[in-house]
């Protein structure tokens, strides 16, 4: 084998090796088991000055979502907002296995970390502050909290 052919199978290995790692890894290393669920992604749209900020979470826990304890998003203020719309998907007559949850945001509202507040625990949505750096797609995805 030569050596050109030998550097780059080493550079598609490390290539395959960090595309494996960037969808791989969590959302958030360190979820709180008492939320029951995990964070898979977070979405962001723009309509006009406001935003949507959708929250798809899966479950880790063999304890189902509580419907009847309240879901709150902790705002950087310390404010809470409560989702303007909520989904649950799950086999008829077995818990719900993924949940997803959609917040009408202003620009202040998104201008800090972002926490999920779902059963007995809490999650985080967001770590940075200030508002995310626009993109020329209507509507962005993260796979990771550091947005």
């Amino acid at each position: 084998m030569n050596r050109r052919v030998l550097l780059l199978l080493i550079c598609l290995a490390l290539t395959a090796a960090f595309a494996a790692w960037v969808w791989l890894r969590p959302y958030d290393w360190a979820d709180d088991p008492g939320a029951r669920y995990r964070v898979v992604h977070a979405s962001l749209e723009q309509d006009h000055s406001y935003y949507w900020l959708g929250l798809k979470l899966k479950q880790v826990a063999a304890d189902s979502h509580d419907l009847t304890k309240p879901v709150h998003l902790l705002l950087a203020d310390g404010r809470e907002v409560e989702p303007a719309e909520t989904q649950l998907e799950g086999s008829e007559g077995k818990p719900v296995a993924t949940l997803g949850f959609r917040f009408w945001l202003t620009e202040k509202d998104l201008a800090g970390p972002l926490r999920l507040r779902l059963n007995d625990g809490t999650l985080t949505v967001r770590q940075k502050p200030g508002l995310p750096a626009p993109a020329g797609d209507p509507i962005r995805y993260f796979l990771n909290s550091n947005w």
